[in-house]
């Protein structure tokens, strides 16, 4: 089922991988292989070569769940765009300003080009050491019914 697209939401295809009642959580496997359609950000999640993204959601209705159970997974227009900010228009700002900076100091090229790496490199190590940090800034719900699959 391709991907919803609304100015709200952004709607996935799920299979419950596990469910943890004690923790109110169920883990979902979305796989994103050709389902992002119409998304503005479809390119840039097909660059990191993963079609399939596991997140754990936190639902009061976790008991509810089944693995195995075919899911839509809803996540934010709003927290879409954060995603898109952190993982690719940071790091091109401060790859830019770096590489700007240095070459007006020191009139190398490459010495600017290897700032420029370095700087980016940093930015996504601060990121992945912050993971947990920002982690409550993108949080999925689950929505409707579960589609149960039955073996006949």
């Amino acid at each position: 089922m391709p991907q919803a697209i609304n100015t709200d939401y952004i709607d996935h295809t799920g299979i419950v991988m596990s469910v943890n009642p004690n923790a109110n959580s169920v883990t979902v496997k979305i796989d994103d292989c050709g389902d992002c359609g119409d998304c503005p950000a479809g390119k840039i999640c097909e660059a990191t070569g993963q079609t399939e993204n596991t997140v754990t959601i936190v639902t009061p209705h976790a008991c509810s769940y089944k693995r195995g159970d075919i899911v839509t997974v809803r996540g934010t227009e709003q927290m879409h765009r954060k995603a898109i900010m952190y993982a690719t228009v940071l790091p091109s700002i401060a790859l830019i300003i770096v590489m700007v900076i240095v070459y007006l100091l020191t009139f190398n090229q490459l010495a600017a080009a290897l700032s420029g790496i370095a700087v980016t490199i940093i930015f996504y190590v601060v990121l992945w050491a912050c993971r947990n940090k920002i982690a409550h800034e993108f949080s999925f719900s689950i929505t409707g019914n579960p589609e149960r699959i039955t073996n006949n």
